[in-house]
Formats: C-alpha cells, sequence, structure tokens
C-alpha cells in the first residue's frame, strides 16, 4: 500500500486577533447569515483528541497536514516528523485570501504540494473511534466508499444548495446509464445495507438526483482534485472569491461525486461509521459511543440546537479523557 496522509481542517475561533479580522470581512461579505452561524466556527476545544486518537488508532499514517488561518494549537509539537503545517496562504492564491469560507478552503486541498496520491479529509470534529487499517480507507489503491443515490432535501441554513451545484456537474459529465451498468456490483453490493432502497426508489430517474454523504472523513486521490480543477477552471476559480458560505459555493463534496461515479471507489460499509449532531443527541449516547468505541469512525456535528456548548464540552472531555488519559506524541 502507498503512503496515506491524513488531512484535517481546523480553525481557534477564540483567537481575537482572528476574530476581529473575522467581523472586518463579515460586515461586508456575510450575505447569507444562516450558512455561517456561530456552530459553523465553534471551537470546543476538544482537538487534542483527534491527534492521540491517530496515536492510538492509526499508528501507519504518513504525515498529517494541518490546514489552519496562520493558528498552531498551543500544545501541538510543531517537530513532530509527522505534522505539515499548512496555512491557507501556502495553496490558495493571496487575491482570495483571508477567507472564512470552509468550502473555498478544502477545494483545493489536494492540490497542496508534497501531499501523497492517497490520502483521508478531516474536520475537525470527525475522530477515529477504533482501531483502523489502511484498508479501511483504500483498498488496491482506490477510496473506499459508498454510493447511494439520494435525493438532496434543502433546509434553512443547510448545504444543499452546494449540493445541488456538485449534482449539475456531475450530470454534465457522466452518464447515470453507463455508470450502472458499469459499476452494478459496486452500486447494489449488499455491504451499502438499507439505504440500497434510497438507490432502488430513483433508479428510473434518468440523471442522478444526488448522492448520499455521510459527514464522516473521506479517502481522495490527489488526481480528482487535478481532473476536476481541470475541468472546470474558471467556475471554481470564480467561487473562491466567496469569503463566506454562499448558496453559489461548490464544495469537496464535488471530488468524491466525481471518484465515485468515475468508478474510482471500493464499497464501504455505509455503517462503518456514525454521526452525531449535538444539541440534538442525549449526552450518555455521545459518551457511550467514546467510551465503547461503538464505530470506528465518528463526527460530533455542531448545530444550532447547541444551548450550552460548556456543558457539552465537558461532557465529551471526560470521555475523552477515560480513553485518551496521556499526552500523544504530538503533544509538548
Amino acid at each position: 500500500m502507498d503512503d496515506i496522509d491524513f488531512v484535517v481542517t481546523w480553525v481557534n475561533s477564540e483567537d481575537q486577533k482572528w476574530q476581529k479580522k473575522k467581523e472586518k470581512f463579515a460586515s461586508d461579505s456575510l450575505r447569507v447569515r444562516s450558512m455561517n452561524t456561530q456552530s459553523r466556527y465553534r471551537n470546543y476545544r476538544l482537538f487534542k483528541y483527534w491527534f492521540r486518537a491517530v496515536e492510538k488508532y492509526a499508528p501507519w499514517v504518513h504525515k498529517i497536514f494541518l490546514i489552519t488561518d496562520n493558528q498552531v494549537p498551543t500544545w501541538l509539537d510543531v517537530e513532530n516528523e509527522k505534522i505539515v503545517l499548512v496555512n491557507h496562504s501556502d495553496y490558495i492564491d493571496s487575491k482570495y485570501l483571508p477567507t472564512f469560507n470552509s468550502n473555498v478552503i478544502e477545494l483545493e486541498i489536494g492540490l497542496i504540494p508534497n501531499l501523497a496520491d492517497h490520502f483521508v479529509l478531516f474536520n475537525d470534529d470527525t475522530f477515529l473511534n477504533a482501531q483502523v487499517t489502511q484498508e479501511d480507507f483504500f483498498k488496491g489503491s482506490l477510496p473506499r466508499d459508498t454510493y447511494v443515490e439520494s435525493p438532496i432535501i434543502s433546509t434553512k441554513g443547510s448545504i444543499a444548495h452546494a449540493m445541488v451545484n456538485d449534482m449539475e456537474v456531475i450530470n454534465d459529465v457522466f452518464s447515470k446509464k453507463q455508470f450502472y451498468r458499469k459499476n452494478w456490483n459496486k452500486v447494489f453490493s449488499a455491504r451499502v445495507g438499507l439505504k440500497l432502497l434510497r438507490t432502488l426508489v430513483l433508479l428510473p430517474s434518468r440523471n442522478f438526483s444526488g448522492i448520499w454523504n455521510s459527514h464522516l472523513p473521506v479517502p481522495y486521490l490527489t488526481k480528482t482534485f487535478y481532473d476536476v480543477w481541470h475541468y472546470m477552471p474558471d467556475a471554481l476559480e470564480n467561487m473562491m472569491n466567496n469569503k463566506f458560505r454562499t448558496p453559489y459555493d461548490y464544495n469537496h463534496w464535488l471530488m468524491r461525486y466525481w471518484q465515485l461515479v468515475s468508478g474510482n471507489f471500493q464499497v464501504q460499509s455505509s455503517n462503518w461509521g456514525r454521526v452525531y449532531d449535538l444539541g440534538m443527541t442525549r449526552m450518555e449516547c455521545l459518551q457511550n459511543e467514546i467510551e465503547m468505541s461503538k464505530h470506528k469512525v465518528i463526527c460530533l456535528n455542531d448545530t444550532d440546537n447547541v444551548v450550552d456548548p460548556t456543558i457539552i464540552r465537558d461532557g465529551l472531555t471526560k470521555s475523552f479523557e477515560k480513553i485518551f488519559p496521556q499526552k500523544s506524541v504530538f503533544e509538548k
């Protein structure tokens, strides 16, 4: 197996310098507030447990690319040979900076210099939660992923607009009929589970209706990013001007969809990870997941339903400390 890198994005929303910079541009640029609420940036101070989980559950990782806006956690040992600090300015043209749009930050990640041909993209709210192997993410050099055709449902503040924009590209480039004919064994694999029903219901549609997203870490080929950028450089360059999320954005799921409908994937079980929405999930359930390692990967997704972030932070910290009581090699 070739080297596999992890890429993780992080922002310290408690940084006053960053706050002032955001406020300066927000007055002119923050046109869609429902898509750029506090939950998009909130810091639960759990990031050190992300690194402890990597050390415990994926010691085989080649490099960890930490992407920030010139921010470094005070506890991080930047001298660790596995850590590569990447500022936005290291791979995003200065004319688009600063940016507070995660879609902009993630669209060019595959173009970062020296990034391995195979990498896994994490957000700082997605955690390894049990022992994982390289084959959990890649098999036979192809990403492990789950194809499920699924309708796009729009709700206030959601990213449905970006998904629609992504799917417009997919339907323009790829034939659904040809994809299903060439990849029927992947589409209708038993590993997909009950979510296969979504695909079956939408099967009569001539075009792709939408693709299910898990909100979990995504394994990528860097080649996919180059292919998509080569296909539509002008549209993506234009989107890079959006300093905050807008309904006109694309996001990195465009690259994921491209991999899937190209057939460049091996089937991953749709149940190998779990997404939990904070503010909508009981703390006992969250703690039980972490302490019992029920799934290999989890997402602790922040939402606008959170009433008291401190209570959630303290509860999660308590469980993470039980599992990871010692500093990792990535900490000072």
